[in-house]
């Protein structure tokens, strides 16, 4: 209800201003068809603006916005969309109603100056008076010592512009959390926050340092839940880490995103997933046709091996790739970890893994959708399972898609330990970009051709 009431006061407010904007013209020396083509045109003109004040969050009038939020946005909706309203009629009169009367470019100055100051102006004033009512409070959950807590609501208190208060804090190691004033314990977070209504969570960095399991719960807040989640970082943390630059109350904080991949990017990554792999299938045929020849030569079996892989957010896939080992690899002791110089691997599969040429088939993957060509390798379940319970946040490599290759990939070694491969993942998913991506192919090229860090 509450867009719509908006969405009417902005066309009451336009219709305002550029019949005003019009009549001041017609005044002085246009001539009066020009307030018909307003008429004409103002439905349109109106539209365009509801879109481009859509577009750039100009109706978002959560809690967690400021009234300078509001108010900034709006002023770039308007002046984009006086800007297309101008450029789009101007074009449609030349081209397609050249008798019609054009509307004075005055008539856009007028108008357009004047919805800059109205637009944004009723939104500033319509969410300082939500707040002085009180109904935009922002409740705010602080995990950390009990101190640093009370220094956080003190600068809340003085700075914030979105009326964000302090409700309770939530311990990391108490073992009785109750009895020294906390709410509960960091692993139940997402029942506190449900329980006492938070808006925002804000965790102090250092009560995260040595021990990164901490993080698990604060992950599965970020993806369960649309709470706000940030780290108020240490000076340790603010030289090395990529921060996702945010502030509350003048506090530099590092938002946790629910996704390390943003949507804009999201799409762009698929677009290259799609492209790529489809080429590479076409281009890699004649390969695949000498490699079916040389494993069916060199040992008894199927050229394609499949197996179950653990994709995004632990979904289980079939996984493609040229046979490498022999058909009774896993008979005797099961899955077992790949290792350098591994017995089981047979001739002709050694030069398939040196060249990566057994991974080929993972570009089917890849169309599917099961795997993006760069990401986390992909890993077998019991693996998973077995490697959490001795490194606490490997679940978090199933954040994103598998990749066909990975940072560990051209960084590491192919028998890198668990450990090491989570580090690379977890460096990947903080920094992902398309130049990140980029450079993570050109390296995997260069391994092909050279066979450098494979084993």
């Amino acid at each position: 209800m509450r867009y719509i009431a908006a969405t009417l006061t902005d066309a009451v407010l336009l219709a305002y201003v550029y019949g005003a904007a019009g009549l001041i013209r017609v005044y002085q020396v246009a001539p009066v068809e020009v307030l018909s083509t307003l008429l004409v045109v103002f439905v349109p003109f109106f539209s365009i603006h509801v879109v481009c004040l859509a577009i750039l969050e100009g109706y978002d009038f959560t809690k967690l916005r400021s009234e300078s939020d509001v108010g900034f946005s709006a002023f770039l909706g308007v002046m984009a969309a006086t800007l297309l309203c101008f450029a789009s009629s101007s074009a449609f009169i030349a081209y397609y109603a050249p008798d019609t009367q054009v509307v004075p470019r005055s008539v856009f100055l007028i108008a357009g100056l004047a919805a800059l100051i109205l637009l944004p102006g009723w939104r500033v004033w319509y969410i300082r008076q939500r707040r002085k009512r009180g109904d935009l409070r922002t409740h705010v959950l602080v995990v950390g010592p009990a101190d640093r807590v009370e220094a956080v609501g003190k600068e809340l208190a003085e700075y914030s512009r979105s009326g964000h208060e302090i409700i309770g804090c939530v311990s990391v190691d108490e073992e009785d959390p109750e009895a020294h004033g906390f709410l509960g314990n960091l692993s139940d977070l997402s029942a506190l926050v449900a329980k006492h209504g938070a808006d925002e969570v804000i965790i102090v960095g250092e009560s995260l340092s040595g021990k990164p399991e901490r993080m698990l719960p604060v992950i599965a807040l970020c993806e369960q839940t649309n709470v706000r989640t940030h780290i108020l970082p240490d000076f340790y943390e603010t030289m090395v880490a990529k921060l996702d630059l945010y502030e509350i109350g003048g506090l530099p904080l590092i938002k946790l995103q629910k996704d390390p991949i943003t949507m804009s990017y999201g799409y762009v990554k698929r677009a290259i997933d799609l492209s790529c792999a489809a080429a590479g299938l076409v281009l890699a045929l004649p390969i695949l046709i000498a490699a079916t020849i040389a494993i069916k030569l060199d040992s008894r079996g199927p050229v394609l091996y499949r197996q179950l892989r653990a994709g995004k957010k632990g979904k289980e896939f079939s996984l493609f790739k040229l046979r490498s080992m022999r058909t009774d690899a896993e008979k005797d002791k099961g899955p077992v970890w790949a290792t350098k110089g591994d017995p089981r691997v047979t001739r002709v599969g050694r030069f398939l893994r040196d060249k990566r040429i057994d991974e080929i088939p993972q570009l089917w993957n890849v169309l599917k959708g099961d795997m993006s060509l760069v990401g986390p390798r992909p890993e077998r379940t019991f693996f998973i399972e077995q490697f959490s319970k001795e490194i606490p946040l490997f679940p978090l490599r199933l954040r994103i898609k598998p990749g066909l290759t990975s940072l560990s990939h051209v960084w590491g070694r192919y028998d890198s330990d668990p450990a090491d491969r989570l580090r690379y993942d977890l460096f990947y998913m903080n920094n992902v970009s398309l130049m990140l991506d980029l450079r993570i192919l050109v390296e995997t090229i260069k391994i092909v051709l050279t066979g450098r860090g494979a084993q």
